[in-house]
């Protein structure tokens, strides 16, 4: 039954170095594409917490959604179908997948992860690219009772994630202490802080806002830290000002028409940008925390018949999917060192919708090949409008450059060997669990 409701999703997903801001180019004159993997994020969700949850940190009642906390929205669905057409459209053109009709098995796999922002997308019926042949195509792992070991990684006597470690490490970034950049970001935060609590409006007397907690970083009782305090709290409101404006909500109701325009949402998310920096990004966590991702999309490149929910035939995956969560993308581009730059986003951040791709490419005369990364994303403003992308209307695509790889790229492209060095120099093996690095 997962399984099935699932699929309804899914086939709607089918969705630091100097941030890149050229175009994806075209394929290189003599080259092919063989196969592309994409980590990709969710669509837009409504907030993880619960209403009474919320209500600690603002003076005002949030808005309504209209599915459960953490659900995935039928807005989210519609902006995930636009871009698995987009994605049929792009890849077809390439001649990697077909663009109208189902694809040959094993040539499109999908793997999922299985918490509920996925499970219950199903809740939409929209249509997408491959909903009648859907079933073949996506994966999930057989034991429901764990996370998925891609996308939750869990400490092990190997990579133990240790908190204690992890707290240093995150401090030693900021001077020691939260004084720096609660000083370099006081204007964002000031503007957070009027946002959720105008002056006398606190409910009862009561710390509102991001005085509800002091700042520090603590032991994540699933393995590593968690922050606590203003940027945590400020985080987590900007992103919710943001999905508000891209699940289409009133202008009355993103940030309670509190901030002025979408350049004043941007504004605060560069505390966002902070916290996902800090917290998924610090090197020791992305190793921790994203050397198992890494290590499948190198095996995967190397070998499309090494992805997850891959059959076993002879024909190798083209293009596979991995969908999870921004900080599974944060924790690979913090290994790799990666940056970007999205229309209406802060740089480096991974939207709703969004995806890092390693494309795989061919020269025919030499048989050398190559790897290539882009980034896929809406802009903000066609996620707030619903916009149908099309050849006319597509979304943003950026190069994102491989600063490893400086000097030995041909067409903006990584060598494959030399890319695999690379990752390998990144991944930290102790915490590598799917099998060993080739």
């Amino acid at each position: 039954m997962k399984l099935r409701w699932l699929s309804i999703f899914l086939v709607a997903a089918l969705g630091a170095a100097a941030p890149a801001v050229a175009q994806v180019p075209p394929i290189p004159p003599g080259w092919q594409m063989e196969r592309v993997i994409l980590l990709a994020r969710h669509d837009v969700r409504a907030p993880d917490q619960s209403p009474e949850e919320l209500a600690r940190f603002a003076a005002s009642p949030w808005p309504a959604w209209p599915v459960a906390p953490g659900d995935v929205t039928p807005r989210g669905i519609e902006l995930g179908r636009q871009m698995g057409q987009f994605y049929r459209l792009t890849y077809g053109g390439r001649g990697l997948i077909q663009a109208d009709d189902c694809p040959a098995p094993g040539i499109v796999v999908i793997w999922v992860d299985l918490d509920k922002r996925t499970e219950y997308a199903a809740l939409s019926t929209q249509g997408g690219p491959y909903l009648r042949c859907i079933n073949p195509i996506l994966k999930h792992q057989t034991d429901l009772s764990k996370p998925d070991p891609l996308f939750h990684p869990a400490p092990s006597a190997a990579c133990p994630m240790d908190a204690a470690a992890n707290r240093d490490a995150i401090l030693a970034r900021i001077g020691g202490d939260f004084s720096s950049v609660l000083r370099e970001y006081a204007p964002q935060l000031s503007k957070l802080q009027a946002t959720l609590c105008p002056p006398g409006a606190s409910p009862g007397g009561k710390a509102c806002g991001l005085a509800v907690e002091a700042p520090a970083i603590v032991p994540d009782p699933r393995g590593g830290v968690m922050m606590k305090g203003p940027i945590a709290i400020g985080s987590m409101a900007a992103e919710l000002f943001l999905t508000e404006s891209a699940e289409g909500l009133p202008a009355d109701q993103v940030a309670w028409g509190r901030l002025a325009d979408n350049a004043a949402i941007l504004d605060v998310m560069k505390v966002h940008r902070l916290y996902g920096d800090l917290m998924e990004k610090t090197r020791q966590i992305a190793r921790q925390k994203g050397s198992n991702m890494l290590a499948q999309i190198v095996a995967a490149l190397q070998d499309g018949h090494d992805f997850p929910g891959a059959p076993d035939i002879a024909q190798p995956v083209r293009f596979g999917m991995l969908i999870g969560h921004d900080t599974n993308i944060l924790n690979v581009a913090g290994l790799l060192n990666l940056g970007w730059k999205l229309t209406g986003f802060q740089e480096n951040t991974a939207p709703p919708g969004s995806a890092l791709a390693f494309e795989l490419l061919k020269e025919v005369r030499t048989g050398q090949r190559y790897v290539r990364l882009a980034y896929y994303a809406q802009t903000s403003e066609q996620m707030r409008q619903a916009t149908r992308l099309d050849l006319d209307h597509l979304p943003d695509m950026v190069a994102v450059p491989l600063a490893a790889c400086s000097g030995q790229e041909t067409n903006n492209a990584c060598p494959l060997e030399r890319f695999v060095e690379i990752a390998k120099t990144a991944i930290d093996p102790d915490c590598v669990t799917i099998g060993k690095l080739r």
